[in-house]
């Protein structure tokens, strides 16, 4: 081969080499798509794109339309807020519940682009799961992410047995948490009684949180069956009495125009009541945030739910008042 074709296949090959690396560049910085796919699009940008554990990540969403790309502008605001974006380690061992609007107002240009941003730093390397929850033309949806920091380890954790838990302790809080029924079945309305204790006093300072006394997420322990609900108001129940009276009403809208109305507290302590369906059997992990005296906390409960059976009992035994 002549001395002229050898450097050529070399230069040839060097920038073949280049390209391929920048290729691998552009790859590592496109945006994360949210799933599962619908009319909307949410995409996520991380810097730097593979969180340091302890060390401050920006998280930078973007809302668009999916057939046109337009951004979405004109979210509702539900609980004060129009992203909540609930962010949780894979074993639950961390959990949080963030805004844009939590640090500072959203600017014009944010708003005009469809774009919420804000830092979180990831506590331990591992996997997680990002949850956006958004209402639009009166319905809600949620877009899951799912992401690695450095020094994540390769595969799945190691299966532990879970430790079921009705009673946890947080700073120099207890917390309590009953069930009507007693053990909760798969697809069957179960009211949740949250019990608040502090320093063996109960607690009776509550203050509301985002517009409501608590914030219920809820998790299967494999990550699926996400929910997110909140304290169940006797207003709230004269409503889904008027629905169950009424089939065919716009509940939806009824519900999100609840949501939306500036929020009184109904119960400052020590009981929460809740309600929600837990759509299959299993074991389910709920982070419930309240602010006792206006201090955020976080308590984290695991329970059962059983499967439905011909002689399973349903019965609900409400602590909340009637109106």
């Amino acid at each position: 081969m002549k001395p002229g074709w050898s450097r050529l296949g070399r230069g040839l090959l060097v920038a073949g080499s280049l390209l391929l690396a920048g290729c691998e560049q552009r790859a590592a910085v496109e945006p994360l798509e949210g799933s599962p796919t619908g009319p909307y699009r949410l995409t996520l940008e991380l810097s730097p794109p593979e969180p340091v554990p302890g060390e401050t990540t920006e998280l930078v969403f973007t809302l668009t339309q999916a057939d046109s790309g337009a951004p979405v502008q004109d979210l509702q605001v539900v609980h004060e807020r129009a992203l909540h974006t609930f962010i949780v380690a894979s074993d639950f061992s961390s959990f949080a519940h963030l805004h844009q609007e939590d640090l500072a107002p959203r600017p014009a240009t944010d708003e005009a682009s469809g774009v919420f941003r804000f830092p979180y730093k990831f506590p331990a390397a591992g996997t997680y799961r990002i949850l956006n929850e958004f209402t639009h033309r009166d319905r809600s949806w949620v877009k899951h992410f799912e992401i690695r920091t450095q020094g994540a380890a390769a595969g799945p954790p190691p299966e532990t047995a879970p430790k079921l838990s009705r009673t946890v302790t947080v700073d120099d809080f207890e917390a309590r948490l009953s069930t009507s029924p007693a053990l909760p079945v798969a697809g069957h309305e179960v009211e949740l009684v949250l019990e608040l204790t502090r320093a063996g006093q109960p607690v009776q300072n509550l203050e509301l949180l985002l517009g409501a006394e608590v914030h219920v997420a809820v998790w299967r322990l494999d990550g699926a069956h996400f929910g997110h609900t909140h304290s169940y108001t006797p207003e709230m129940a004269a409503m889904m009495r008027d629905m169950a009276a009424h089939p065919g009403s716009h509940s939806a809208a009824m519900m999100i125009e609840m949501m939306s109305r500036p929020a009184k507290l109904v119960y400052p302590g020590p009981l929460i009541p809740i309600r929600h369906v837990f759509p299959e059997p299993g074991i389910y992990q709920l982070f419930l945030q309240c602010a006792p005296g206006g201090e955020p906390r976080v308590f984290p409960f695991k329970i059962e739910v059983g499967p439905w059976r011909k002689d399973a009992d349903t019965r609900l035994q409400s602590r909340v008042p009637e109106t």
